[in-house]
């Protein structure tokens, strides 16, 4: 049970959840936008957020977008994570889904509501860091469309009063060889130690990583060492990365980069492999 009381609102379109929000505010409200709940739900029965109102988007249509249009697939920010896996249209992220939580869960999990977490792996984020997705973004200014890469700044997509609303991928990236692998320290719908996603185009192979940092990243160092196929430079790559390591319950700094180095050492040998 949520131990406090809180004004919930609807809205059927973007320019009304803007409207709510800045009226809300300009009162003096604490106010959290809404999409799958499961994270808002569990903190705050735990105590560790309080609100005056949620604004929940589910129902905006341009949320629950998810269509191939052109040579871009569109996925909006509410769709869940089950019907991303079931939908099949970027088979990478499908891949990476299906490792998030339980089926029970990701039934109410939406795409949005993963990456704009609170929690340390937002591993829905890789496959849009590797294909230079943009993201569609709603805020008190009006409605904003850029490169992931370009808005996403040390583990942070938006800003207090924005809530996403789509990503859009060109469709090659969604036909591309891909390799995701995924080390828990038990049961596989765990948290991640290392969660790390990789694409290949050509001679180029792009790497993603959840679990190494407090945030997901795209890892330019450790590409650069593939697009020269040189895995001699890695003990100082991985050595650069070794202040930014998390060290916690789960796994210590020395293991996670262990685990990254056998990751990276398989990809490299799986180079093409789907």
């Amino acid at each position: 049970m949520i131990p406090f009381n809180f004004a919930y609102f609807k809205p059927s379109n973007i320019e009304d959840a803007m409207t709510h929000y800045k009226e809300l505010t300009a009162d003096g409200n604490k106010v959290y936008f809404y999409n799958g709940g499961t994270e808002f739900i569990s903190r705050a029965r735990r105590n560790e957020i309080t609100c005056d109102a949620v604004i929940d988007i589910k129902t905006i249509p341009e949320t629950n977008e998810l269509d191939m249009a052109g040579d871009e697939l569109i996925m909006g920010a509410s769709c869940t994570l089950s019907s991303l896996i079931n939908d099949g249209a970027f088979p990478l992220l499908a891949h990476v889904a299906k490792g998030i939580a339980t089926q029970t869960e990701r039934n109410k999990i939406t795409l949005g509501g993963n990456i704009a977490s609170n929690l340390p792996y937002k591993e829905a984020i890789l496959p849009f860091l590797l294909s230079d997705s943009e993201v569609v973004i709603a805020g008190k200014k009006g409605i904003k469309q850029d490169p992931i890469n370009d808005m996403y700044q040390n583990g942070t997509l938006i800003k207090e009063g924005e809530f996403i609303v789509q990503f859009i991928t060109k469709r090659k990236w969604t036909t591309l060889p891909f390799i995701h692998l995924r080390k828990t320290k038990q049961s596989h719908i765990n948290y991640p130690i290392i969660s790390l996603a990789a694409v290949t185009d050509k001679s180029e192979t792009r790497i993603a990583i959840s679990g190494l940092r407090d945030y997901p990243f795209r890892a330019v160092e450790l590409e650069t060492i593939f697009q020269k196929d040189d895995l001699g430079h890695l003990d100082d790559t991985l050595a650069s990365l070794n202040e930014s390591t998390r060290s916690d319950f789960q796994a210590s700094k020395k293991y996670r980069q262990f685990i990254l180095r056998t990751m990276l050492e398989e990809i490299q040998s799986m180079k093409g492999v789907s």
